[in-house]
Formats: C-alpha cells, structure tokens, sequence
C-alpha cells in the first residue's frame, strides 16, 4: 500500500511531465517554423527541462515576477506590438500552470489527511474493541476465581 507522501510525488512527477510535455509541444511549434535549427532547439529545451531536479522544475512554473516586470516596461513604453502579446499570453499560461499545481497540491493534500483521519478513526474503533474484550476477559477470569473458590469450601 503506497502512503501519501508516495502518492504526492507520482502526482507531482505526473504533472512536472505533463507540463514539459505541454512547454515540448509549445516550444516546437514555435521553432519549428525555423527549420531544422528549430528542432534541435526544441529538443535540447526539451531535454534540458527533463534533466533538471523535479523541484527545480516546478518552482520555475512560480517565477512570474520577471515576466510581470515585462510586461511593466512594455505598458510604460506605450507598445502594444505582437512582443507585448506574447508576453501577456506566456504569463497568462505561467499563472495558469502554477494555478494547476496549488489545486491538484491542495488536492493530493486534502485526500491524504482524510486518509489520516479514516485510519485514526479506525484506531478508535480498534482500541474500543480491544478494551471491551479486556472487560470481558477479567470478568471471564473472576467468574472462573469465584467459581473455584465455590467449589473449594
């Protein structure tokens, strides 16, 4: 039986690959345009973003703040040109993803600690039953004493 922790971690490592498999798809069809250069960078993101540690990977999802300050100097500029659109759109998605990972978190979270709850539930319940079969035990014994005690006078 997997405990929640495990649990935790394959849903992350799921979603840190589907995530790279989004930023794959995303990345090659903007390069692929380009030719054949396109798709060797593509790959090498691609591979790049594989090779980091998984939680390097998923805090990148949460730095918005460079795109912000972006976006910031493009509105202070006074340009909205097809840069400053694509720059709304790449924080938009950022927001999005990072708005997909706290929820299935907060998820994986939720149902770990009613799991928790369920087994400390199931403790209660254990611990009574255990007790109650105590109760009848030393009444089994004094019944028994008491009889032999009956029996010797």
């Amino acid at each position: 039986m997997s405990s929640g922790y495990d649990l935790l971690c394959e849903h992350r490592t799921r979603t840190i690959k589907q995530m790279e498999q989004q930023q794959q798809q995303q990345y090659g069809g903007k390069w692929n345009s380009g030719g054949g250069q396109g798709q060797a960078q593509a790959q090498e993101h691609f591979q790049q973003s594989q090779s980091q540690a998984p939680h390097a990977s998923l805090a990148s999802h949460f730095h918005l703040l460079p795109l912000v300050e972006k976006l910031a100097n493009g509105i202070e500029a006074g340009s909205r040109d097809q840069h400053f659109d694509t720059l709304l759109e790449e924080l938009t998605n950022q927001f999005t993803r990072c708005q997909q990972l706290l929820n299935s978190i907060s998820g994986t979270i939720s149902s770990k600690s009613m799991t928790v709850e369920g087994q400390k539930r199931l403790l209660e319940e254990t611990m009574q039953q255990l007790n109650q079969r105590r109760d009848l035990m030393n009444k089994y014994r004094l019944g028994v004493e008491e009889v032999t005690k009956s029996s010797n006078i």
